[in-house]
């Protein structure tokens, strides 16, 4: 049996660890154009302001490969033919295989701006290749504008900072990362962004651009000069080289999978990571795009390339991050809102529990369905998921989690309880 997996990052390579284990005598070869060895991509942001060498994003030592006998190739797949079991590599070659493992994951949302990718094109920061244009064209005293309004803008807006240079953060919407947090929440990332010495600008069309001694976005009518521009309006599924393969894909270029994450069109075919298509919590179809979740889905499309029964489903949601300094944990069930302020939580009675710290730049808010807690969202200090998510199961009142917040507190013993007061407000929705 020859297993052919196709991306070395934390699902491909997760994968792998699983089909070695439970078949000691297959052969299984994971092909890979970006490196010789996985490495946490979030982890780039890092490299970026010199806190890590490159070595130290490798979340498996060296020895593995050879370890769990994988055979590496260094290529890139171009096609796929999955009537002949094959895939053709950017040098050539022809490989085989009984079954398929897509673990491509995803690559950044192109600006939709004439003359972006002219030189010199828009930069990006997803890709190992990403990162090392924006380092070389990134030096100090440059001024750099960064277009888009999520996790990936403001990492790049972070790091640029960091290295000197004079950064405008330009998001298109009304406030920041409208799908995770509401206005009051964007409010504090924004000001804490600003004091920072970002130029934050919300509700920032860039209209067009043009180059000249420098370059010159239109935003909202006004000229912005700067010396270089980052795109970082989200991610989409690697997929272009499966465009006539007769795999078929969702219309983000996701995969459609079963529940066993196998192709829903192409037997012994199967996809995991940030370029598979799966089934939400909400009934919706689309990619999950976190490190986690990657983690999870690799090890169940193994166990299904081996025969088992998959029924893959995700966990309850939780995520953390940083906005440059300031913490964002959330867990659970946290609707989503749009940019005119509606939300989505679907049936059921909803309420909102919201505090703001009265000293600190943080902020809590709990999300009620049915007089029973369902979510989280959290700024300003680090919080214990595993204990919001047992609350989560076990149905707890808002009562209840207020009167034992101090037990989800990360570092309880080092930092005071965060206050419930009077002025929290709670009112109807979510």
């Amino acid at each position: 049996m020859h297993h052919l997996v196709i991306g070395n990052s934390i699902a491909g390579i997760e994968a792998a660890i699983t089909l070695r284990r439970r078949d000691p005598a297959a052969r299984i070869t994971v092909v890979s154009a970006e490196s010789d060895h996985p490495f946490a991509r979030t982890a780039l942001m890092y490299v970026f302001c010199g806190q890590l060498r490159h070595e130290d994003t490798e979340f498996y030592d060296r020895g593995l490969y050879e370890r769990m006998k994988f055979e590496r190739v260094r290529a890139r797949v171009v096609s796929v033919q999955p009537g002949e079991h094959a895939v053709t590599l950017d040098d050539g070659r022809t490989l085989n295989y009984d079954r398929l493992l897509l673990a491509v994951g995803s690559a950044a949302r192109r600006l939709p701006m004439p003359g972006a990718y002219d030189d010199p094109p828009v930069h990006h920061f997803v890709t190992r290749k990403d990162y090392e244009a924006l380092d070389a064209a990134a030096k100090p005293g440059k001024r750099a504008a960064v277009i888009g309004g999520g996790l990936i803008g403001v990492e790049v807006a972070e790091v640029l900072h960091q290295r000197g240079l004079k950064v405008h953060w330009l998001v298109r919407e009304p406030w920041t990362w409208p799908v995770a947090l509401d206005p009051k929440e964007a409010g504090v990332v924004e000001e804490h962004v600003r004091h920072e010495g970002v130029d934050v600008r919300t509700a920032a069309a860039v209209n067009g651009m043009t180059r000249g001694a420098a370059l010159t976005l239109d935003v909202n009518g006004e000229a912005l000069e700067v010396d270089l521009v980052v795109g970082a309006i989200g991610v989409v599924p690697n997929t272009g080289f499966l465009a006539n393969s007769g795999i078929l894909l969702a219309r983000d270029g996701s995969i459609e999978t079963g529940d066993d994450l196998q192709s829903t069109s192409s037997p012994d075919v199967f996809a995991a990571g940030d370029c598979a298509c799966v089934t939400w919590a909400d009934g919706a179809r689309r990619p999950e795009t976190l490190w986690y979740t990657g983690r999870d889905q690799g090890r169940a499309a193994a166990a299904a390339m081996v025969g088992d029964s998959v029924k893959y489903r995700r966990g309850t949601w939780y995520n953390s991050a940083k906005f440059f300094d300031l913490e964002y944990t959330t867990a659970g069930f946290v609707p989503i809102s749009d940019t005119a302020g509606r939300k989505h939580p679907g049936g059921g009675h909803w309420q909102t529990w919201f505090q703001k710290h009265p000293t600190e730049a943080a902020t809590l808010r709990i999300i009620l369905k049915d007089d029973r807690v369902v979510g989280f969202n959290a700024l300003g200090r680090r919080w214990s998921t595993d204990v919001w998510l047992r609350w989560v199961h076990e149905r707890r009142s808002l009562a209840f989690v207020l009167a034992n917040l101090a037990e989800s507190t990360f570092d309880e013993e080092f930092m005071a309880p965060f206050p419930v007061l009077p002025t929290a407000t709670l009112e109807e929705g979510a």
